[in-house]
């Protein structure tokens, strides 16, 4: 196998390899570094330790995301030991696959390949690079600076999962215990609360803020001017949008409108939600949905335009109550025994 001295990297998503992200927990990074606390980004292993991979791991040394040389040579590992007493060496090249813990697995050469690509199929990226001289610290460089730097900005919790394929531009905070899948994007202003879960692909734009416990699926992009309070929940691939009268020829930038899903509001896969509109709490909009006007709190919408078409409990349950505009009656949850009243289309949840 010929190799071109160049950086090329190869993923397979986890929905191909069968990972569930969802479970996956990030690893706890060594404690002590001569250069202080290795910062949140790529986490890298060096897969073979020769002359190449000791310039490498120089060059990598003051980002602190170097967190693994396996090498089944015991001179090779004992080299590696020497040069560098803050990273972990093992001659157990299999510990490279663990996705929960390495982002990338650096390869020199057709060496070890089988290793590399087994981590292929398991998610974790490779990066292959030629078996010897200097041409991928460079580009190695320019690839920490771009995933490794925007996650040490002020904002970040120390226990926040930002995974190492996100691109984050410009101030951003993020929660205690949020999670950020693959590929997603966060263009900051924005504020993300505490115990939030984005999804893969998830693009988050200027002065958003989310709340604490929102979960967020595959393919949402929420834009400037929406609003997400705490455990919302957004069905993958659904859609906001922020200008009521889009042209391209006549640009509305700081025009957007204020969308604002309130506390418990839940959307389905694929709906719609036209922008300048307020989901209620608790609310529910079906699968599919166009969201044309505002949603009462613990309403059931769905079709196109979104109708009101029941209620629905805080645990998710369908109410049995009517929905005519007049008229006033009591309901139990049948899930969960919450007790709610009806006053027209105002529905109240009794104190317990």
């Amino acid at each position: 196998i010929r190799l071109r001295p160049v950086m090329m990297t190869m993923r397979i998503s986890p929905s191909d390899a069968g990972a569930n992200p969802g479970q996956d927990a990030p690893m706890t990074r060594p404690s002590k570094s001569p250069l202080g606390p290795p910062p949140h980004g790529p986490r890298l292993a060096l897969l073979g330790y020769d002359e190449c991979g000791a310039a490498l791991a120089e060059a990598l040394a003051p980002s602190g995301a170097l967190l693994l040389i396996a090498d089944d040579n015991a001179t090779a590992c004992a080299q590696a030991r020497a040069a560098h007493p803050t990273v972990h060496v093992t001659a157990q090249l299999d510990a490279v696959l663990e996705p929960a813990a390495i982002d990338f697995v650096l390869l020199q050469g057709s060496r070890h390949l089988e290793v590399a690509q087994h981590a292929a199929t398991l998610g974790i990226g490779v990066i292959l690079l030629p078996a010897g001289g200097d041409e991928p610290i460079a580009p190695l460089r320019q690839l920490l600076a771009l995933q490794i730097a925007p996650a040490l900005r002020k904002g970040v919790a120390a226990d926040a999962f930002i995974h190492a394929t996100v691109d984050v531009s410009g101030a951003v905070e993020v929660g205690a215990g949020t999670r950020i899948w693959h590929f997603s994007k966060l263009l900051g202003p924005l504020h993300i609360g505490e115990r939030c879960s984005l999804g893969q692909n998830v693009v988050v734009e200027r002065h958003v803020h989310i709340g604490n416990n929102v979960k967020i699926q595959n393919n949402v992009s929420v834009y400037s001017g929406v609003i997400l309070e705490d455990d919302v929940f957004c069905g993958p691939s659904m859609v906001f949008t922020n200008v009521g009268t889009p042209r391209s020829a006549w640009p509305r930038r700081g025009e957007y409108v204020t969308t604002r899903l309130e506390k418990g509001a839940s959307v389905g896969a694929n709906a719609t939600i036209v922008c300048g509109h307020t989901l209620g709490r608790y609310s529910f909009v079906g699968a599919g949905a166009v969201v044309t006007k505002d949603v009462p709190a613990y309403a059931l919408v769905y079709g196109n335009p979104a109708r009101l078409r029941g209620w629905a409990c805080f645990c998710g349950a369908r109410l049995k109550m009517g929905i005519t505009q007049a008229g006033s009656e009591r309901c139990t949850c049948t899930d969960c025994d919450r007790v709610y009243t009806r006053e027209g289309h105002t529905v109240r949840e009794e104190a317990a």
